[in-house]
């Protein structure tokens, strides 16, 4: 049955709209089964006790922490190129030579000639395409400091030569020249 106020749908027996709160009318056709009937008695059912549940307990859960995944290093990947990797080994090999003969005496300055030569090779290098890594970073590296020490030797060997050169002058007699 509706409501014939706002037409909200009602349950059987109910004496007011739960919406609008409009009496309902009981059309007369119920009322007389309803009189027709034989009135039901009612049942006692033993009280109910009340149940007490428990009020829900929130359930905690662990909070998960993930480490975060760490990042890989690895060195960087060089293509090679076969005309500039021909030019590393006499990068290196000129570096050694370089500071090798820039730390010995009298012959210091051959240090700085092969470090020169190491140089140009590594322009080469650089020229042809190549990445200074591995052997051609030592030999760049050696080279430049062999040329560094061959020029400092040679300074002071040259200082050293000249000044013997001037004692032995002072000693010798030659003082009027």
């Amino acid at each position: 049955m509706f409501c014939q106020n706002c037409g909200t749908y009602l349950e059987d027996g109910v004496k007011f709209c739960p919406s609008c709160g409009t009496p309902v009318a009981v059309p007369a056709a119920v009322k007389e089964t309803v009189a027709a009937q034989e009135p039901v008695q009612p049942v006692e059912e033993p009280a109910a006790q009340p149940v007490y549940e428990q009020p829900a307990q929130p359930v905690y859960q662990q909070p998960v922490y993930r480490q975060p995944e760490a990042p890989v290093y690895q060195e960087p990947v060089v293509k090679s190129n076969p005309a500039a990797e021909a030019l590393s080994t006499p990068i290196l090999i000129f570096g050694i030579l370089g500071i090798a003969f820039a730390c010995i005496p009298y012959i210091n300055f051959m240090g700085i000639i092969f470090s020169a030569i190491a140089n140009g090779k590594v322009k080469a290098f650089l020229a042809e395409g190549g990445v200074l890594a591995g052997k051609a970073k030592v030999g760049s590296t050696l080279a430049k400091v062999g040329m560094i020490l061959g020029i400092i030797f040679t300074i002071i060997f040259a200082i050293v030569i000249i000044g013997l050169i001037i004692a032995a002058f002072s000693n010798s007699g030659y003082r009027n020249w």
